[in-house]
């Protein structure tokens, strides 16, 4: 089977879901792409692939989020619906 980034970025939100932990911050989501390299012996894409993946499923409406103030570099976001 093969998984894509954006497989991997639902799979992430699914488990945060089902454990009732609905908030995450962006690298949460970049560090995926290490932890690919180790759960499925390759790289699926860089920090940034996640990053722009995650804009997509935001824009496309696969995903529902809102941002969380934040103080920090990083953005906090509350997971809505997956």
């Amino acid at each position: 089977m093969k998984i894509t980034v954006r497989d991997h970025i639902i799979e992430k939100l699914k488990s945060l879901n089902k454990a009732k932990l609905n908030y995450f911050m962006t690298s949460d989501l970049q560090e995926l792409s290490y932890i690919g390299k180790h759960t499925y012996g390759k790289f699926l894409g860089s920090t940034e692939t996640y990053t722009r993946e995650f804009r997509r499923m935001r824009q496309d409406g696969i995903i529902k989020v809102e941002k969380v103030p934040f103080k920090g570099q990083q953005q906090r976001w509350r997971l809505l619906s997956i």
